[in-house]
């Protein structure tokens, strides 16, 4: 045994003995009595990071030349690849230094122990309920994927995490568990695939004494039914998005959401968060993609009777319930509108000289309805930077020559400057290549009248897979003492661009009063686009070896961001990430005080925000 693994086991013994000696434990049912068969090590995040985004089998690397590459087989055109341009521009924008790491700490040492309510246990464990008190379950479910969390797990600790995770494994297993929840005082967390990025899953530290427990909804992950006649599908909510999208294109369907930026996420997570992953050739947002749900809440099970897949208009509008992201209950089944599935895939990318042109071809091409697309991505010209930095392509003395071509063809002959220029890029689906290839010339026709220049397919899928695998690159930048985050926002089409300048001034000079150096890097990518306006995320990262609380750095950062965005009459969330504990604070701010009292009414005190 090493000298780090003894002091662990010696801390961890005196832990325990501290607590056997505590005199006012003399409840028999203490926790430490319960047996393995009471204590079941579930560990439903087996194949994940414990300290990080993703896959274990999924990490960035240099390799002996210097070369940036990325492990495993999970994602085409992105595992197992070489990034011959990532270095130099990691070195060039956050100035990392190869030969200065930070390591993360193999393990957290110590956890508090478990709160028990044996009320609350008791009641549930007959039902045949999983239930586990085990470190490594409490800790994996105590938190999210954002940065803040991820830093803590490296190099900190947490100082409460949930004293127990429940399995269940149907819609009345969750009725005993909210009940018991109810009767005893346990505070619940709902936990779905455990990807929010705004604090949703960590516990309260101060003026909470209840025990908590997180309510993990992946055991109920069946479809229950599949309607081809009225395209509808019912299914548990605690089915993962992606493996729910792959079983419906075998039977040549599909929920018309972007699976791929859903690959940890459940549909009932989704759901509480009215997430907006949704393709725009299938006519609706997600509110509109849910036709019915089963909720549990303190008062009983919420749902309407029958499924009606047209709209119909019967009281108030049950999609209220939608975006509550588990304050007021916990979603046990939802049915779900299912389109043909599309099989063929077309990417196009154009060049714009400027972000101003690029948004007013995304406007244009959204508010006309001029071609049929799933999704549509615009980066400026710093996030342009980060696309081309994922280029797979072996530098040779042909492909040096013809970047030469490529870079004098497009500042000489069409005017566009690197440095300067945006790239847009649109997926078109379809049955019909020929049809979809009509589609791109189209695209190039309106681009040219805001100066764009079509870009090749390869580029526009580099583009989407990019912005997919970001968060492993946070998680390797940290490893060299570069710290990044991402914040989203939406804005109508008059204020995206005010709105774009001035949250990436504030953030420049939050930067500069903290002394870091060199200026931070901040791309801004449009998401989604709409009639009215567009969504926005903001990726920034800064060096922070210079930094003594790199954390608070980056907190101040967000805050700032998140006031500009406000005062530039923006939204302070989009796309999967929500509200949580994050933003909250923000969200209050945005809302008159009518409507906070009439969401704290309704909100019952089992559930934990």
């Amino acid at each position: 045994m090493s000298g780090n693994e003894s002091s662990a086991a010696h801390r961890r013994l005196n832990i325990l003995l501290n607590h056997l000696n505590n005199e006012e434990d003399n409840n028999p049912k203490e926790w430490r009595t319960l047996s393995p068969s009471q204590c079941l090590t579930i560990c439903t995040n087996r194949d994940r990071k414990w300290n990080g985004y993703g896959y274990k089998d999924t990490v960035f690397k240099f390799d002996e030349r210097g070369t940036a590459f990325s492990t495993g087989n999970r994602y085409p055109n992105f595992s197992s690849k070489e990034f011959h341009e990532l270095r130099p521009w990691l070195e060039q924008t956050l100035r990392i230094n190869l030969k200065t790491v930070c390591p993360a700490q193999p393990n957290i040492i110590e956890l508090a122990s478990p709160n028990v309510n044996h009320e609350f246990y008791d009641a549930i464990k007959p039902q045949g309920i999983m239930i586990s008190f085990a470190e490594q379950d409490r800790l994996s479910h105590g938190h999210g994927i954002s940065t803040a969390e991820i830093y803590r797990l490296r190099h900190g600790n947490f100082t409460r995490i949930p004293d127990a995770v429940v399995w269940p494994e149907s819609h009345e297993q969750v009725e005993t568990i909210v009940r018991a929840a109810l009767k005893f005082n346990v505070g619940c967390i709902p936990y779905g695939g455990g990807s929010n990025d705004v604090g949703a899953l960590e516990c309260p530290e101060e003026n909470e004494k209840r025990m908590l427990v997180s309510l993990d909804m992946r055991q109920m992950n069946r479809i229950l039914s599949l309607n081809r006649e009225n395209m509808y599908v019912v299914v548990e909510a605690g089915a993962i998005a992606q493996d729910l999208e792959k079983e419906l294109r075998k039977w040549g369907f599909t929920l018309g959401w972007d699976a791929e930026m859903l690959e940890f996420c459940t549909v009932g997570g989704i759901a509480s968060l009215r997430s907006n992953d949704i393709k725009r050739n299938m006519n609706g947002d997600l509110e509109h993609s849910i036709i019915n749900f089963k909720m549990v809440t303190p008062a009983g099970t919420m749902q309407r009777s029958g499924i009606h897949t047209s709209p119909i208009s019967s009281g108030p509008n049950f999609q209220l319930l939608f975006g509550t992201e588990g304050t007021l209950g916990v979603i046990t089944e939802l049915a779900l509108k299912i389109h043909f599935f599309a099989p063929r895939h077309y990417y196009v990318s154009i060049y714009f000289p400027s972000f101003h042109n690029g948004l007013l071809f995304l406007r244009e091409i959204v508010q006309k309805n001029i071609i049929k697309f799933s999704s549509a991505r615009l980066v400026d010209e710093a996030g342009l930077q980060l696309v081309n930095a994922f280029n797979t392509a072996t530098p040779t003395i042909k492909s040096v020559f013809s970047e030469v071509i490529k870079k004098y063809y497009l500042k000489k002959i069409k005017k566009l400057e690197a440095g300067k220029m945006c790239l847009a890029a649109i997926l078109l689906d379809g049955h019909d290549i020929v049809k979809l290839k009509g589609y791109e010339k189209k695209i190039d026709e309106i681009g040219k009248q805001y100066g764009g220049v079509i870009a090749g397919s390869d580029l526009g899928e580099r583009m989407f897979f990019v912005s997919k695998r970001l968060p492993y690159l946070r998680d390797f930048l940290l490893d060299y003492y570069a710290i990044s985050d991402r914040l989203d926002a939406t804005a109508s089409w008059s204020n995206v661009e005010v709105l774009v300048e001035k949250v990436k001034e504030a953030i420049t000079n939050v930067c500069k009063t903290q002394g870091i150096r060199p200026k931070p890097y901040i791309g801004a990518r449009i998401d989604h686009i709409y009639d009215t306006g567009a969504s926005i995320t903001f990726t920034y990262g800064f060096n922070s070896r210079n930094l003594n609380d790199p954390l608070s750095v980056l907190r101040l950062i967000e805050q700032v961001a998140l006031v500009e965005i406000l005062r530039s009459n923006g939204s302070v969330s989009h796309n999967t990430s929500g509200i949580g504990k994050r933003k909250k604070e923000c969200f209050r701010e945005s809302l008159s005080e009518p409507v906070v009292k009439v969401l704290e009414n309704m909100k019952q005190y089992v559930f934990i925000y």
